[in-house]
């Protein structure tokens, strides 16, 4: 097979994968989901800590031991000698973890969509990079004491470059050292709340007809001032979609870009699964609408409260 057909088909299967993925997502509301992938996350940085521990120590340390049987009752001791001996607990910790901790998104259907999320989060490429560092010094000399998994996870969320520079993720990792956590977070819900706003619109009005008045009251309650239009009004197209969409997040975007986190923002925005559920539910509104419009104009509180309870039903 040549190298081009060879980079092809790992494209194809990594897109599959990713649509798969994001349509288990509908199964569950996309707060649960989250919350898994969070979850996820969190348990990938200690299976990591374990990982570098142990792969560096001629037994495991006490210090980890502690740690385990705490967060993981009953684990340590169905290990066998033998798991004990090679120092692979890391390995069943995986499994142990996805068994007891993720039993319920396995049995549901919406594991491999909690992962796809969980890998897509900036944390999990900090505790790789961490990882990999780590390990590499220690091959020249173990610390005088193992960290523990409070130093591990501090060192893990205070790293700022990547592994492979310039990649869309290694710099939205730079950029967290210029914002506070709270207050990006506030700004990745207001610029999703901005982008449901531009969705919602789409959703409710026609193509190329005028805007209905409940529409354009919400806009200007939203200091969204569309440009004067003639006749009837403004009328519903593509490039009034990306104004209001402009308009909305004019203001943190602008913060953002002067303060230096504006990679960050744009990245936990875009891999936000709000974000991804919101598109969906536009989608779908697009598809029944087709067949029979609503008698009433939805109000945005109304569409964004369907949108963010919108699931596709859970598998059998």
């Amino acid at each position: 097979m040549a190298k081009r057909d060879t980079a092809n088909l790992v494209l194809y299967v990594r897109r599959d994968r990713k649509q798969k993925a994001l349509q288990g997502a509908l199964v569950v509301p996309w707060q649960q989901l989250a919350e898994g992938a969070s979850a996820f996350v969190q348990w990938h940085m200690i299976i990591l800590w374990v990982r570098v521990i142990s792969e560096t120590a001629e037994q495991l340390p006490q210090i980890v031991r502690s740690e385990l049987q705490s967060r993981c009752p009953g684990f340590l001791e169905s290990q066998s000698r033998e798991q004990m001996d090679n120092l692979r607990v890391w390995r069943s910790l995986e499994d142990w973890v996805t068994a007891h901790r993720f039993a319920t998104a396995r049995a549901e259907g919406w594991f491999d969509a909690m992962m796809y999320y969980a890998y897509r989060d900036l944390r999990t490429e900090q505790a790789w990079t961490t990882w990999e560092r780590t390990k590499a010094d220690w091959r020249h000399a173990a610390p005088a004491r193992w960290p523990t998994l409070e130093q591990w996870t501090s060192e893990v969320l205070g790293t700022r470059s990547l592994a492979n520079p310039g990649t869309e993720k290694a710099r939205a990792v730079e950029a967290l050292g210029t914002v506070e956590h709270p207050r990006l977070n506030r700004a990745v819900a207001d610029l999703l709340e901005s982008r449901a706003l531009a969705l919602w619109v789409d959703a409710v009005s026609e193509p190329r007809q005028p805007l209905q008045e409940p529409i354009l009251m919400e806009l200007r309650g939203r200091c969204i001032d569309l440009p004067p239009s003639p006749g009837l009004g403004p009328r519903w197209t593509r490039s009034l979609f990306a104004t209001i969409l402009r308009l909305g997040e004019s203001s943190w975007c602008g913060i953002a870009r002067s303060e230096g986190w504006y990679p960050a923002l744009r990245y936990e925005v875009a891999n936000h699964p709000r974000y991804q559920r919101l598109i969906h539910y536009n989608q779908r509104c697009h598809d029944e609408w087709s067949q029979a419009r609503p008698q009433s104009c939805l109000t945005f509180s109304e569409w964004l409260e369907a949108a963010d309870a919108y699931c596709a039903g859970r598998k059998a």
